[in-house]
């Protein structure tokens, strides 16, 4: 494995959706040996980025770079500006979405690596107009389980990790 250094705007670019949203995966699985994906995504205003889903094995990291957006983890809602972290640890329901009238740029790390995976399979499966039974086929392959947005539990649980807490009491 050696070092990678992505300059502003470089990356690789890929379009999600028939409406030319994307993100630009900045290191891959290829060049971090699975360590992690990373990539940068713009949200525009009054966009979900992500509706309500958790990961079985995969941590994700946020760092908003500019704008505003509202992360949900867990039960809780976080107004995140320019400059705020978060880590999402794997069976933590979690989303985002812009609720202001800005853009919002996001770098996301998801550990290990394989996201961008997913991503241009859903590239591919959105080309094709493929179905909801397909999409729900690839993200349970790569580890992506929405949750209800009316409820946004589990079990009724905001962690899958709380829920099996609970089981054990």
């Amino acid at each position: 494995m050696k070092a990678v250094v992505v300059a502003p705007g470089e990356g690789r670019f890929i379009a999600v959706g028939c409406t030319g949203a994307g993100v630009t995966v900045k290191a891959s699985e290829a060049e971090t040996g699975g360590l992690c994906t990373v990539w940068e995504g713009r949200v525009e205003p009054g966009t979900v980025g992500a509706g309500p889903h958790y990961h079985r094995g995969r941590d994700e990291f946020f760092y908003v770079l500019k704008g505003e957006v509202v992360l949900r983890i867990g039960d809780e809602r976080h107004t995140a500006g320019a400059g705020t972290f978060a880590f999402v640890p794997r069976a933590t329901i979690h989303g985002f979405h812009n609720a202001s009238s800005d853009s919002a740029i996001l770098l996301v790390m998801h550990h290990p690596a394989g996201f961008e995976r997913y991503l241009e399979e859903m590239q591919q499966l959105a080309a094709r107009h493929g179905g909801e039974e397909e999409q729900a086929a690839l993200a349970a392959r790569f580890d992506m389980i929405p949750v209800p947005a009316s409820t946004g539990r589990v079990d009724g649980a905001h962690t899958v990790h709380e829920r099996k807490s609970a089981t054990r009491r």
